[in-house]
């Protein structure tokens, strides 16, 4: 995969966090996050053209008994629409159960109070992307 990018998405009802991938894909890097307003789609277009984007990688927000309620629902529409706007990416699910809390582990020891919230939603996209990187190299060794 060297040479293109991986971009990660965490899909919410306000915000879309992102983060990609190095050529390589070895580490995540996180992204300002987008509005996901009626130019969302737009906007991640412009991503994947400006950062040489080969693949998406979503998070799908599970229940913790691994099942998919109203949350997943939207996020598989949302993917579907994303796909009619993108039609020549590959566009992929991961588990994204514990990012979230991960992301505000993360920031609660590294970040003032007043600068979390608006990291909150790239840094959780970073956790997916770098769950999906691994499961990658584990899978070529």
């Amino acid at each position: 995969m060297i040479g293109k990018r991986v971009l990660a998405l965490d899909v919410g009802n306000k915000r879309i966090g992102v983060a990609y991938s190095d050529p390589l894909g070895i580490s995540a890097n996180p992204l300002p996050y987008i509005q996901n307003d009626e130019k969302v789609f737009e906007n991640i277009k412009k991503l994947v053209n400006e950062y040489n984007i080969g693949k998406i990688v979503v998070g799908l927000p599970l229940t913790l008994k691994g099942e998919e309620g109203e949350q997943a629902r939207i996020t598989r529409e949302f993917v579907e629409k994303l796909k009619e706007y993108i039609p020549d990416i590959d566009i992929e699910f991961i588990d994204e159960r514990f990012t979230t809390s991960l992301a505000e582990q993360h920031l609660r020891e590294t970040t003032k109070k007043s600068k979390r919230k608006k990291k909150l939603d790239s840094v959780a996209a970073v956790y997916i992307l770098k769950t999906y990187l691994d499961q990658q190299q584990f899978k070529n060794g």
